[in-house]
């Protein structure tokens, strides 16, 4: 009889994390979170009410999150400490959507971005030269420029 091997989508400590970034997005209740968790991870991750409430109840206790009655069904919304603590943790998300592929966020900043690129090019440190680097670095810097000017040709500039 074969068995299924169980896989760990998720490390310690990363479904948390994810559930503060998506209810930095909008307030959800419970099957809505399992729902985008499995938009955004699936079909290689499959969300559970046995990971996602008790995420959720410890993101409670910890005064992360907090509930309140909306139709009859509990919604969930990130409290001050939370949106604090998911700024400290970016880095740690940055890694989660680099291994994952997924996007997490969308406050309009280019900080995800940045810590996604952080996090996919320190491990070249080293073994690439610096001064190739570098150049590689201000190609990019003058490629977002010319996005910004593309910008304010459409009007939508100063």
């Amino acid at each position: 009889m074969a068995t299924r091997e169980r896989v760990q989508f998720f490390m310690p400590g990363e479904l948390p994390l994810v559930i503060l970034a998506l209810l930095d997005l909008r307030p959800m209740n419970g099957s809505e979170l399992m729902g985008e968790l499995e938009r955004l991870f699936g079909p290689r991750y499959r969300a559970s009410p046995g990971s996602v409430y008790p995420a959720l109840n410890a993101l409670d206790d910890e005064k992360l999150v907090r509930s309140a009655d909306v139709r009859g069904s509990k919604s969930w919304e990130l409290t001050p400490s939370g949106r604090k603590v998911l700024g400290q943790r970016r880095r740690q998300l940055a890694a989660v959507e680099t291994r994952t592929g997924a996007r997490l966020g969308a406050d309009g900043s280019l900080e995800p971005a940045l810590e996604r690129f952080v996090h996919q090019v320190l491990p070249l440190n080293g073994l690439v030269d610096p001064d190739k680097a570098q150049l590689v670095l201000e190609r990019a810097v003058l490629e977002l420029e010319s996005l910004k000017e593309i910008g304010d040709d459409d009007g939508q500039g100063s």
